[in-house]
């Protein structure tokens, strides 16, 4: 019994909720993925503010820099050449702490680029192949889920995995998007 008691009053200040937390009175938070840049090539810059406790919304703009999938997209190794993307999304907190937390977010992948296909022409008994290379534009709605830690109640590391499915140019554009991202920023 004694054990039992001992266990729940050291126990509970591990799971109480934290109140007046200075983390939650800043309600703005920006972001920069280094994952993206190292990685991919791209440049993603993230907005989040913080609408209560638990929810949140953001904005995720995010354009290529990368010479490598340039070449790979004009030597004919990929069909299609993402460029820009602009991601707005909205976040629940899972847990109840808010120095470290996990999260789950809705987000719409507003996503372009170029798409490039070779083309038969037929003129009689001769064949020419060319190639077609044009723009894109789609959306692709999708869900990820995310992991924050905060750092001297400013500074945020953040890990995120997700997906969505581009809905309106299927022939053109990539099937999938994925949202992954290795995050460092700054919370005011």
């Amino acid at each position: 019994m004694k054990k039992l008691l001992l266990l729940l009053l050291c126990g509970t200040p591990l799971f109480a909720q934290e109140t007046g937390s200075p983390i939650a009175e800043k309600k703005n938070e920006v972001r920069l993925d280094v994952l993206s840049a190292v990685a991919y090539g791209k440049a993603n810059l993230s907005y989040e503010r913080f609408l209560s406790d638990d929810w949140s919304v953001g904005l995720t703009g995010s354009f290529s820099f990368s010479d490598k999938f340039d070449k790979d997209f004009d030597r004919g190794y990929r069909n299609t050449l993402p460029k820009t993307e602009i991601i707005p999304y909205v976040r629940y907190r899972l847990s109840d702490s808010f120095k470290s937390y996990y999260f789950v977010e809705v987000f719409a992948s507003l996503n372009s680029g170029d798409y490039k296909e070779m083309i038969r022409d037929s003129n009689g008994a001769t064949a020419i192949y060319r190639i077609n290379k044009e723009g894109y534009f789609d959306v692709a709605p999708g869900a990820s889920i995310g992991y924050k830690v905060y750092f001297a109640e400013k500074f945020v590391l953040e890990f995120l995995a997700g997906a969505g499915f581009n809905l309106l140019d299927p022939d053109k554009s990539p099937d999938v998007v994925t949202r992954l991202g290795i995050n460092v920023g700054y919370r005011f």
